[in-house]
Parts: structure tokens; C-alpha cells; sequence
């Protein structure tokens, strides 16, 4: 089928370079891609279709969700725009669990925010990303560490089914007892295997959240974290938080640190103990406690304006088993060395390390904590730039046990390496073999197909 074929076939729209529409079409996250059309899918049949075309016309696909991928950055692709395929559906028919857990069905073009959202207006929630702009694809398919993580594990853990197009053309049902090999790679590989049209997972009761925000002086960064670290150890799951170092976003927004805290229930009693340690951390300059509701906590950062010209951002980040105090100071000065003004540390355990480390892609388990550090650099800055600001983040390759394709930037191949264990690829690799021999979905992490 013929880009011209497909045009006249979907239920949607083709948009191909030079229409009155390019322009708008392809647009991602306020860049401008350059793709070689922009097939907005009304349904699964188009989807199919699209993947069709771009296989007979030998085009890579890039799968739009919430756009805030760099895959589409990379010219020449298919983009599959699932944004029409947004609903998001309490399966009334499906018994809840015994902890009063119940079954949502998440078209594969929905944001975070819009599921939030809608989930609350029935007392429940999924712990997911912490953009309300964010697709809901791209990140179950990578993780998804979200804001209620340490009770209720990675997006993907909270996934029960699944519907994929595979490269094949074929629509498939995923679950543990249906394809199950595949639906173990889906969980984690990141869109290598296919495109999920539909998410089906178990969203948990939730009435309310309390939130507080920490603001510290930053002066001493390792004894925050060791702080943060020391109360997060021996924290109750309920407790979740990150600690972040943010770059100056203009004369009004300078530079700050934060520890952010959400406490999963509407127990604020409870929750203030739980805060109390880091309430009470002699750095503190301000605070702020308050119940809030789950979807108040995804946030929407400022987006540049089209055709702005953008710094590059050059980061690094790391699954870590301990952050010891050696490994803090290496991974702070390492940052400093960079000129790295932004930091995150984001605390795991919890349920994320009730999951065996073979059940999903993500095999990192036993890591206690998530971090990453980026850098900016300007816009006239060089190969040789961008070199050093890597190698001066260095130590958070050689402390961390694998990469979080997730708050990956770079596009470069060599990450699937470092994002899996070496059993966990080999699985990947037999998966892409049989179901993307031709490695039609490169426009991702990619997991390319070793034959013999």
C-alpha cells in the first residue's frame, strides 16, 4: 500500500509534506520534525494500515503519543499519531480485587493527565508519570516511576492486558496467558515489539494525597541527600519523594532545591509524621503541606515556543542499588565537574522491589534509588562540548547498575546495553527476531533483531 493508497484508506487524515496542515502535523513537544507524512489514526484498523504502508514503502515508524519523544526529531519516518485513541474506560463488567482494585481500559494515545483525571471521578489512580502531557504509551512501555511508585510499583507493573499491532500487521491480546513471552517484552522494551492501541490495567482506590514541598538551602547538597536517604530507608511505603536541584529558568526563577513528598492517602496526621524528619532538617528555608488530589500532583512544565532555538541537553542517569556515601559524593561532584545545575534523586523500593527482577523488561530491582543529572548546552556549542560534559558525568555509568531509557535524551544506539541485564536483552533480541525481523520499529531504544 501506497502513502497515497493509505490516505484514501484510514478513517483519519494523511498529512504529507507541503499540505496547507505539515506544518501543524509535525510538531512534537513545540519542535518541528521532519517526517515524511503524519497518518492520524481514527482506530486499530487504521493503525494497521499504516503499519502496512510504511512496510511496503520501507519507512520507519515513529509512534506519536504525547509527543514528548526525540524519536520523531530523526527525518524520514511514518508517524502514527494516536491521539484520537484517548478513551479511557472503568470496566464496569470486571469485578474489583480484593483490595479494591479495578480494571481500566487507557486508549494508547491518552495522556497522563486525562487518565488522572478521569480515574479520580471514580476514586481511583495509577501511579504513573508526573507530566499531565505525557503519553501514557511511551512511558508504561519504558517504566513509568511515578508519584505513588513505592505502593504501587512501575506503570508497567499495574498493567494486566494489552492490544498490539504488530509489524506483521497482526492484532493481538496481551496478557499473562495470552502471548505472555510478549507481553513480558512489552513491559519494558520500550516499543521495540509493536503498537499498543489499547492499555489495560489495575487502577487502585485513592481518595486523596498529601503533598509537601521542601524548600532547602543547597549549599551542601550530599548531606541533603544522605539526609533524604537516611529518612527514605526506613520510610513506610505510603511515603514517596524525590529530591531535586533545579537550573534558573530567568531572573524569577532562580535556582532552587526542593524535596518533594507524597504521602498515598488522605491521612494527614500520618502523613505530617512521616514528613516530620524532613520538615525538621536544620537546611530548610520554607515549606508547605497540603491535601491534594492525585491528579494535582502531575505538573506541566513551561514548553518552548515554536522554532525557538533549544540548548542541548546532555544527560546522564542510573539505577542504584545503594547510594552510599561515596557513591553521593561522586555522583555530586561528577554533576559539578559538568556544569550540570539540574539533579534528581527520586527514591524507589517499596512495591517496585516486591517485583521479581525476571517478571518484567526492567530487571533493576533491587535498586533503592533512581538519579539523574543534566546539563544544557548552548546552542553553538560543539562535539567536543558535548564530550566532556559526558565524560564529567562519568560516575553515574560506573555506580549504576543500568540506564533508565525513560530519562534517556540521547537517540544514540549503544543504550539498550546499559538499559537491560544481558538476559533480559537476549529475551528482547528472540522477541524482535520473531515478531520485527525487519526492524520496521527502530524510531525508539532499539532492540535490533541478531540472526544466528
Amino acid at each position: 500500500m501506497s502513502l497515497d493508497q493509505l490516505a484514501a484508506t484510514i478513517s483519519g487524515s494523511l498529512v504529507l509534506p507541503g499540505s496547507a496542515d505539515f506544518d501543524g502535523a509535525r510538531l512534537y513537544h513545540g519542535r518541528a520534525g521532519d517526517p515524511a507524512a503524519v497518518a492520524h489514526v481514527g482506530g486499530v484498523d487504521d493503525v494497521v494500515a499504516a503499519v502496512g504502508a510504511a512496510r511496503e514503502e520501507r519507512l520507519p515508524v515513529a509512534i506519536r503519543g504525547g509527543g514528548h519523544s526525540n524519536w520523531e526529531s530523526l527525518p524520514g519516518a511514518l508517524v502514527i499519531d494516536l491521539r484520537a485513541l484517548r478513551e479511557v474506560v472503568v470496566d464496569q463488567d470486571a469485578a474489583p480485587t480484593a483490595d479494591g482494585a479495578r480494571l481500566v481500559h487507557v486508549g494508547g494515545g491518552a495522556t497522563w493527565g486525562e487518565v488522572a483525571e478521569e480515574l479520580a471521578r471514580h476514586g481511583l489512580a495509577i501511579s504513573s508519570g508526573d507530566t499531565r502531557s505525557v503519553g501514557v504509551g511511551g512511558l508504561t512501555l519504558g517504566a513509568g516511576i511515578g508519584w505513588v511508585v513505592r505502593c504501587w510499583g512501575l506503570a508497567l507493573d499495574q498493567l494486566v492486558g494489552a492490544q498490539l499491532v504488530t509489524a506483521g500487521g497482526d492484532v493481538l491480546e496481551l496478557s499473562e496467558t495470552s502471548y505472555p513471552e510478549l507481553f513480558w517484552g512489552v513491559r519494558g522494551g520500550g516499543g521495540n515489539l509493536g503498537v499498543v492501541t489499547r492499555f489495560d490495567f489495575l487502577a487502585h482506590p485513592l481518595t486523596g494525597v498529601v503533598h509537601a514541598a521542601i524548600t532547602l538551602d543547597g549549599a551542601d547538597l550530599p548531606a541533603l541527600i544522605r539526609a533524604f536517604r537516611d529518612v527514605m530507608r526506613a520510610a513506610p511505603r505510603e511515603l514517596n519523594g524525590s529530591l531535586m536541584r533545579t537550573p534558573p529558568m530567568g531572573p524569577e526563577l532562580p535556582s532552587r532545591t526542593v524535596i518533594e513528598l507524597a504521602w498515598a492517602g488522605p491521612d494527614e496526621a500520618a502523613a505530617r509524621a512521616a514528613f516530620a524528619p524532613l520538615l525538621g532538617l536544620p537546611q530548610v528555608t520554607a515549606s508547605e503541606v497540603a491535601p491534594v488530589a492525585y491528579p494535582d500532583l502531575l505538573q506541566e512544565p513551561p514548553m518552548p515556543p515554536p522554532g525557538m532555538t533549544m540548548p542541548t541537553i546532555v544527560d546522564e542517569n542510573g539505577w542504584f542499588e545503594s547510594l552510599d556515601d561515596h557513591v553521593i559524593d561522586a555522583l555530586v561532584a561528577g554533576a559539578a565537574e559538568a556544569g550540570a545545575p539540574m539533579l534528581l534523586v527520586r527514591w524507589l523500593g517499596g512495591a517496585f522491589g516486591d517485583v521479581a527482577p525476571e517478571a518484567t523488561a526492567i530487571g533493576f530491582r533491587r535498586a533503592e534509588a533512581f538519579v539523574m543529572s543534566a546539563a544544557f548546552v548552548p546552542p553553538d556549542g560543539t562535539a567536543e562540548d558535548v564530550a566532556r560534559v559526558k565524560a564529567a558525568l562519568a560516575p553515574f555509568v560506573e555506580h549504576s547498575v543500568g540506564a533508565y531509557g525513560n530519562f534517556t535524551n540521547s537517540v544514540a544506539p549503544g543504550l539498550p546495553e546499559r538499559m537491560y541485564t544481558q538476559p533480559t536483552l537476549a529475551r528482547l533480541r528472540a522477541l524482535k527476531l520473531e515478531w520485527d525481523r525487519d526492524n520496521l520499529f527502530s524510531r525508539n531504544h532499539n532492540v535490533v533483531p541478531v540472526v544466528g
